[in-house]
């Protein structure tokens, strides 16, 4: 149980450190843990003329793969199946937006004190 609960913890740290990523690049923020279908997108970010469905993957280290190779086919397509959701209920406000599916990849150190951050733009498509 203390290690799930440790997972939860590093995966929040690595979405408050993909947040602050993104808005230093010059994204905004529009919705964080977006849920639809039972399904959830942890970034939903717009810049310029796309509007971003990030997916961000938090690691201490690469010994078991990059944290993008856990973002199989089963995930994108329920990451797709969101933002369909998204993009049907928010049409008007998005309507002329280009969607993309990007990756974060966020490692953390033992302390938590320094961050990596890998940004796969258009990591995966429909």
């Amino acid at each position: 149980m203390e290690n799930k609960k440790g997972n939860k913890i590093l995966g929040a740290q690595g979405e408050d450190a993909a947040c602050a990523y993104l808005e230093f690049k010059g994204y905004e923020i529009i919705e964080r843990n977006y849920r639809a279908y039972r399904k959830e997108i942890d970034i939903i970010a717009k810049k310029d003329e796309y509007l971003a469905f990030v997916e961000v993957k938090t690691r201490r280290s690469a010994n078991f793969g990059s944290p993008s190779e856990s973002v199989n086919q089963k995930k994108q397509k329920h990451i797709i199946l969101a933002a369909k959701k998204f993009l049907a209920d928010n049409y008007r406000a998005h309507k002329t937006s280009q969607p993309r599916f990007d990756i974060i990849e966020i490692y953390c150190d033992e302390k938590n004190q320094k961050n990596y951050v890998r940004h796969l733009k258009g990591a995966f498509i429909t």
